[in-house]
């Protein structure tokens, strides 16, 4: 009986660790990052993926996602799309308080503005 929980025990050991590697080499590939799947309610929202986020049409999950974009952040991206209309270039993400030089060098190459159906940005902004 012992030997059986010991064994289970192990075995359930084991696999986490695999699911931890996993998920750790998924995020090494990723510029964005990854978030688990949280089983049959996930929705595209809540799935990094590897694209320029397009800065007019984002959501502020999405902008969440991005590397040193935290709530906070996120909503003052969206307040300043709100105001000013939308963003015109990627160089405008500057305007947005809090975002200053290493921040935008970090997330000029993750983000777009106008984005056509083949997902190239007609307006790099640099």
């Amino acid at each position: 009986m012992v030997l059986l929980v010991v064994v289970t025990f192990l075995v359930g050991t084991g696999i986490l660790q695999y699911k931890r590697m996993r998920l750790a080499r998924q995020a090494a590939r990723s510029p964005i990052g990854v978030v688990q799947d949280s089983g049959p309610g996930w929705s595209q929202d809540s799935v990094a993926v590897p694209q320029p986020v397009d800065l007019n049409q984002a959501t502020q999950r999405q902008l969440d996602l991005l590397p040193g974009i935290g709530p906070v952040l996120a909503s003052r991206i969206i307040e300043y799309r709100q105001r000013h209309g939308g963003f015109h270039s990627i160089g405008e993400l500057r305007a947005v308080s809090g975002i200053g030089s290493k921040r935008y060098a970090s997330l000029k190459d993750l983000v777009a503005v106008g984005l056509s159906d083949t997902g190239a940005a007609p307006d790099s902004g640099r």
